[in-house]
């Protein structure tokens, strides 16, 4: 039986740190400002049950890094909905939680960044954090940061495009749902539907994360989980059983949920055992005759097989 969510909705932002104010500032004329497709990426029971992955693989200094970098009393779950919270505080921030590729494409390619995107940010973030010479408020905004990207890489409408801003603009009922989309559906719908809640969400995670095959989960780069996004987006724009597109107007119920819930928990599997090897790598010492997480693009490094293009979707030039 499927299990159902008691739902809620997200909570007030938290207190901001002393000199948070200043730095976000900084951050944002430094960083750039974004386009104006909604930046918002998986809901709230979503980022805090894959970092609850994350954090439960943490080495002993990265974990105390996390502790001496956040504020007294939050968790690095906490953290995880924070860029979410915090986004109209932080102008043109939005554009940094995605990357438009388009679903016809066969892979994500630089010139889909244009400079501005989960991809180019997330790199920027992840630098900062690694340099214990950057002042703590830097450093602890780079770290919610960096959280919340890595999973928001995994959303797979937040990479796809079909010219509807990561399907926001595709108007659909979904189940007791009249009025969703499908970017929504994708976000907290069908998870919504599939469990109970955060804890419930995070005990499928912790499954899936101490599978054997999850080993292989850390091969490859940033670029490589967004081509895992764009394939699962193709999916997530086709009708059931079919090869056609999903179109405004359309209602999904159960077909849709049982062929795409499974993705959904996976991609928050992923993203939490990737975002405990960033974390681990970004703050922990070096050790010697260890080989470094191949996160970041390395020269040599082998790459994981592509996936297919899904059916019925007709992959244009990458």
């Amino acid at each position: 039986m499927k299990r159902r969510s008691t739902g809620g909705g997200p909570p007030a932002g938290r207190r901001k740190p002393p000199g948070w104010t200043i730095w976000a500032a900084a951050a944002a004329l430094t960083l750039g400002f974004g386009s104006p497709r909604v930046g918002y990426g998986w809901g709230r029971n979503a980022h805090r049950a894959a970092t609850r992955v994350a954090e439960s693989r943490l080495t002993p200094e990265a974990r105390a890094a996390v502790r001496s970098l956040l504020e007294p009393g939050e968790s690095l779950v906490d953290a995880s909905t924070w860029a979410d919270e915090n986004s109209r505080d932080i102008p043109g921030s939005a554009s940094w939680h995605f990357v438009n590729v388009p679903i016809t494409a066969r892979r994500y390619t630089p010139s889909d960044c244009r400079g501005n995107c989960v991809v180019s940010r997330l790199e920027e973030f992840r630098k900062i954090l690694a340099d214990p010479k950057a002042p703590r408020p830097r450093r602890q905004m780079a770290l919610r940061y960096v959280v919340h990207l890595v999973e928001d890489a995994h959303q797979p409408m937040h990479v796809g495009d079909n010219r509807d801003r990561g399907g926001n603009n595709v108007q659909l009922s979904f189940f007791r749902d009249d009025f969703t989309n499908l970017h929504q559906v994708w976000d907290s719908g069908l998870l919504r539907e599939g469990y109970r809640g955060e804890r419930d969400i995070a005990d499928a995670l912790f499954d899936l994360a101490r599978r054997p095959e999850a080993q292989d989960w850390t091969k490859g780069d940033v670029e490589d989980w967004i081509n895992e996004s764009l394939e699962a987006a193709r999916l997530a724009y086709r009708v059931p059983g079919t090869s056609n597109t999903l179109r405004s107007g359309s209602r999904i119920g159960r077909d849709y949920e049982d062929a795409n819930l499974p993705i959904v928990t996976e991609r928050l599997a992923r993203a939490g055992v990737r975002l405990s090897e960033v974390l681990n790598e970004a703050l922990s010492p070096p050790r010697k005759n260890t080989v470094p997480p191949p996160h970041f693009n390395r020269p040599g490094q082998t790459k994981p097989v592509p996936p297919p293009p899904a059916a019925g979707i007709k992959p244009g030039r990458g």
